[in-house]
């Protein structure tokens, strides 16, 4: 019997493999990293989608919305009329009703450096997402003009959680005023956030109007950037139906939720319709990741990712028993069975899979935060997404292994002779 400290000493054979692969091994190893990486890179793009989805709800302090029969998410909500807010309020568990007026409408984006005009738009070639995130807000670029998502409120029932609602309380008096607005700080760099102390011209849906501030909100993928003005303002400087309103946002009594939402689907007419907070959020998430083509392209992603790895893997471990043939029939000479050399390959293609999530795993890290900073949208690197991509990558470490089991059949002992 082999003492055990000889064992310890000695290497597994899957071990050594890999080890004295070279190139071989090197190749396998950064294929799959680099697959393992845009598994991680797709799953956080679906996780950023579900983020972003919810967000807009997230930052309103609420228990039921009511919106039109035409509301498809957030950015396209439709309209009702004002009017069904003073009904809901006369549900005695409703104990307030406020308004959100919500579309989108063009912004005067400045020019950097500030004062370039509007003819020389044309002058220097588009800038790549490297120059983009290399120069940030201090990139040269001309006056445009691109949409951003308004939204307007009733000063006097502030329907925001912090920091957003402190933010406005600030600049309430401000915002009464006309065409006072509060942009998004977190807006992409082109609509000028970054840059405000230098311009002086800001215009929305070409009206000039004057910043009197800022709040902190993810962009989505749906908007750049985000304004919020009065509800007056808001009328005034947007096209907007007369005597409708896109959202109406409504606190009721703790315990009385899905009791007011079916008294208010009773009493109001069919021209709107009342969600729980917990139902509205899981409709906009459903329809950001299983009904438009942002989640699925990711999910998709995901499936092309780990077939890349899987063939990466394979074709290694195949070409490695054909070059290693008479070493493997040497063994099956020795009493070695298939069963156990069939071990061996699937313990280095699993031995693979781990090197390889490991150096993807801080090759994500990476990533992650220079997608974030070009795209300025929130990639998190969660514990379930990791465990995903693991489990993930063990799958196809079997399934490489077990694909190339057939080459070893071909180790004959007799061929020795």
């Amino acid at each position: 019997m082999t003492p055990l400290s000889s064992r310890l000493r000695t290497p597994p054979l899957a071990l050594r493999n890999v080890a004295h692969g070279g190139r071989r091994s090197l190749a396998a190893i950064s294929g799959v990293a680099f697959s393992l990486t845009m598994v991680l890179l797709q799953l956080g793009f679906l996780e950023a989608v579900k983020i972003t989805a919810a967000n807009n709800f997230e930052q309103v302090d609420f228990d039921i919305v009511l919106v039109s029969p035409r509301y498809e998410q957030f950015y396209a909500a439709g309209f009702f009329p004002l009017d069904r807010l003073t009904q809901a309020r006369d549900v005695a568990a409703v104990v307030s009703a406020a308004p959100m007026y919500a579309t989108f409408n063009l912004w005067r984006c400045p020019a950097y450096p500030v004062g370039q005009s509007e003819s020389n738009r044309d002058v220097e070639p588009s800038p790549g997402p490297i120059e983009r995130w290399l120069w940030g807000a201090h990139l040269p670029r001309p006056l445009q003009r691109r949409e951003l998502f308004v939204m307007g409120i009733d000063l006097d029932k502030n329907l925001f959680h912090e920091p957003i609602r402190g933010r406005i309380e600030a600049a309430k008096d401000r915002l009464r005023l006309e065409h006072r607005v509060l942009l998004n700080e977190q807006s992409h760099p082109d609509f000028g956030w970054q840059i405000r102390d230098q311009v002086q011209d800001w215009e929305l849906g070409n009206q000039a109007v004057t910043l009197v501030g800022g709040f902190p909100m993810l962009r989505g993928f749906a908007a750049d950037s985000t304004v919020i003005c009065s509800d007056l303002n808001f009328l005034s400087l947007c096209r907007f139906p007369p005597g409708q309103v896109s959202f109406g946002f409504l606190k009721v009594r703790d315990g009385l939720v899905a009791t007011a939402r079916d008294e208010l689907k009773a009493r109001l007419p069919a021209d709107v319709q009342p969600f729980t907070r917990a139902e509205i959020l899981a409709r906009e998430t459903d329809h950001w990741v299983n009904q438009t083509s942002t989640g699925q392209l990711f999910a998709f992603g995901v499936l092309v990712a780990m077939v890349v790895a899987t063939v990466v893997v394979y074709q290694v471990l195949s070409n490695d028993v054909r070059e290693h043939l008479p070493e493997y029939a040497t063994l099956k000479a020795m009493g070695y069975s298939l069963s156990r050399l069939g071990r061996v390959v699937v313990e280095q293609s699993l031995i693979y899979m781990v090197i390889s999530y490991v150096f993807a795993v801080i090759l994500a890290i990476v990533v992650y935060r220079a997608t974030e900073e070009l795209a300025g949208i929130p990639m998190r690197l969660t514990a379930q997404n990791l465990l995903i991509t693991l489990f993930l990558a063990i799958v196809v470490g079997f399934l490489s292994g077990f694909l190339s089991l057939s080459k070893l059949r071909g180790a004959q002992p007799a061929e020795l002779f």
